[in-house]
């Protein structure tokens, strides 16, 4: 069963990204070595969390090869992550097993085009290793799929200073074209609220627990509102 796992916010720089959201109130982790990661994360108790990316300049010839390799979904995921700008990128529907042969097969069945599964890993900054893998829609406006982290990642406590708690809703837009597919792949998951529109893609985010508004300045480009009541 595929369910929201975490929202994408595109960063230029992933030290100035991982400062400011810091300077807001959130506590931020850093996927591998700061010297040379291109991701962090902002974790919450339960629910998605947050992934702040900073695509490597290799993505840029990435492209055709991963392509050849995986399908031309996956291509045009790779393209889609290097496009120019910052704020909401992506967003990432997680299984709650290691592997997803299993979730293609019937992604598959049910119409979906998707690539074939990619195995990537990182090494965390206290040096453990981790697994995981993902394979993505043909349509780079729709959520890819990414499997359960090996081993599994949320810390065991979560604490923000500004308060946030959990995320309570994603938004996402989702167009004519796309809307059979995102409903294969999203269903009614609890998190994703999904809206008609021209082009598919991430919208808002909305956090419960937030004390304040927060500074858009600081947000580079992510659209992160308090959530008034329910979603």
């Amino acid at each position: 069963m595929l369910s929201c796992g975490h929202v994408v916010c595109r960063v230029d720089d992933l030290q100035a990204g991982v400062r400011d959201f810091t300077d807001v109130g959130f506590t931020v982790e850093w996927g591998s070595d700061p010297r040379r990661a291109s991701s962090a994360f902002i974790w919450f108790a339960q629910g998605p969390f947050i992934e702040l990316l900073a695509p490597s300049p290799s993505f840029a010839i990435l492209r055709w090869p991963m392509a050849a390799l995986y399908g031309r979904a996956m291509g045009e995921r790779i393209a889609h992550w290097r496009r120019p700008g910052e704020g909401w990128l992506d967003v990432a529907l997680e299984t709650d097993t290691t592997e997803l042969a299993s979730a293609r097969a019937a992604l598959r069945a049910a119409g979906v085009r998707v690539s074939k599964v990619v195995s990537g890993s990182r090494t965390r900054p206290d040096g453990e290793r981790v697994r995981y893998q993902l394979l993505a829609p043909l349509s780079a406006g729709l959520p890819f799929v990414v499997s359960a982290y090996d081993p599994p990642q949320r810390p065991a406590r979560v604490a923000h200073p500004n308060g946030a708690r959990e995320i309570v809703a994603v938004h996402v837009a989702v167009s004519a074209a796309d809307r059979r597919s995102y409903d294969a792949l999203a269903g009614e998951d609890r998190w994703l609220h999904a809206e008609e529109a021209a082009r598919s893609g991430v919208r808002g985010v909305r956090l419960g627990g937030l004390r304040d508004e927060l500074d858009p300045t600081r947000l580079h480009g992510a659209v992160l509102t308090r959530a008034e009541g329910p979603a």
